[in-house]
């Protein structure tokens, strides 16, 4: 096997070196996290609240993907690898138990270095969860306190509908309908792939595993993926009737709205005709 030892060892060089790149980003992204989780507890103004939520948010996905395409580009990289070593054992039948053997030790120790980082992923994902909750805590209560020192002025009801109005155009609803399309029309093999650390019992994973030693999934993460999907197209009536009462809501949202503007126009003509 001296032909091929130099790239065994290069491909577990470019694993280890490729997982020690992306444990220290999750290292500096979590520093950055709580210097922001710091600063928010700090912030007075919801402006630099809702940029510190953009910022953490775009944190959480730059460590999401960075961790795909690691793992996309050496998957590759072991495929290419997997077919010479097939087609040197067929010019060499004599070698191809050890052969096997080598590259499954390879990937053994890829799976293991990949299992690493996840859980690392997992805990700054977390952790970013949790800094997101505490900033939107603190959204809300300025909004609450910002309320209170406009009634405190004496701004009262004719001032009302505006705030209302504010705090409506706030509110997004997703296209659920759109989303829920798209999750069943496409094919679960030619969807693309993000990376979310999920929870499962021990007697599912267990499951998930040994359909992966029976060769039905090439890894665990792909055969989470399929029952996940799998889910979703089973839950497909239910999403359904979600989507219709998330349509009913937006629909209320809207009268609601333009009623509030029409008093807040019909309040300022009043105040005008008082003046005059």
């Amino acid at each position: 096997m001296s032909g091929f030892e130099a790239e065994f060892e290069r491909l577990r060089r470019e694993v280890e070196d490729s997982i020690k790149r992306f444990l220290d980003l999750v290292e500096t992204h979590s520093s950055r996290v709580s210097e922001i989780q710091r600063k928010a507890g700090l912030e007075e103004a919801t402006p630099g609240l809702w940029e510190f939520l953009k910022e953490v948010k775009g944190l959480r996905s730059e460590a999401r993907r960075e961790l795909a395409e690691t793992r996309g580009r050496l998957v590759r990289e072991l495929r290419v690898f997997r077919d010479r070593l097939r087609d040197a054992s067929l010019a060499e039948p004599g070698r191809r138990d050890e052969l096997r053997e080598a590259f499954n030790d390879l990937r053994g120790f890829f799976e293991d270095r990949f299992d690493e980082a996840e859980d690392k992923l997992e805990e700054f994902l977390d952790m970013v969860e949790d800094v997101e909750d505490e900033i939107r805590d603190r959204i809300r209560e300025l909004k609450k306190t910002a309320k209170k020192e406009v009634y405190a002025l004496g701004l009262g009801v004719s001032e009302a509908p505006k705030l209302a109005v504010a705090k409506l155009t706030d509110v997004k609803l997703p296209d659920i309908g759109k989303l829920i399309e798209e999750s069943l029309s496409k094919a679960f093999s030619g969807a693309s792939m993000i990376v979310s650390s999920v929870r499962l019992p021990r007697v599912d994973l267990d499951l998930i595993d040994a359909l992966v030693e029976a060769g039905i999934f090439k890894s665990r993460n792909e055969g989470i993926a399929f029952f996940a999907h799998k889910g979703i197209e089973a839950s497909k009536d239910w999403l359904m009737k979600v989507k219709e009462k998330l349509e009913d809501i937006k629909r209320l949202q809207e009268e609601t709205k333009r009623e509030l503007e029409k008093m807040l126009g019909e309040s300022s003509g009043k105040g005008g005709e008082e003046k005059d």
